[in-house]
């Protein structure tokens, strides 16, 4: 039984869980059935190196979305508590398979169009920076003055 209301937030939260997670298994389940286009060298990685290379991180990155899902089911439930372990191991499992989806777009383009997976990679980090420059930029209320 649940021992509260539960969170909103974490309720919304499933809706983006569930399509990053749906996302990286499905593009596990592609390189799976698709294993020739991976096994091309990439870099110093041989055809089979990558290909196990990426295989693992899309697994990983899946593995770490599912968990995070059963956290924030329990949270938005009202089954653990906001603020409470589960609640923190989820979100850091939530914001590690977010930014490690985007690592894995690269890493899919590379085998067909390195040019693209490079732009994507660049667009990325500048993306990436933007936010977290973004974030410690103060805030400012149009209405102060």
């Amino acid at each position: 039984m649940p021992e509260s209301q539960g969170s909103v937030l974490h309720q919304q939260a499933l809706t983006v869980m569930g399509l990053f997670t749906g996302l990286t298994l499905t593009g596990l389940v592609l390189i799976l059935n698709s294993p020739g286009s991976f096994r091309t060298p990439i870099g110093p990685l041989s055809g089979q190196q990558y290909f196990e290379t990426v295989t693992t991180y899309v697994a990983v990155v899946g593995a770490m979305s599912s968990v995070a899902i059963v956290s924030f089911m329990e949270v938005a439930g009202g089954m653990a508590r906001v603020y409470s372990f589960i609640d923190k191991m989820g979100t850091t499992l939530f914001l590690i398979s977010v930014f490690g989806f985007m690592g894995i777009l690269p890493l899919l383009l590379a085998p067909f169009t390195r040019w693209g997976a490079g732009i994507v990679l660049v667009l990325e980090v500048v993306l990436l920076l933007t936010y977290f420059i973004g974030r410690r930029l103060p805030v400012t209320d149009p209405r102060a003055h």
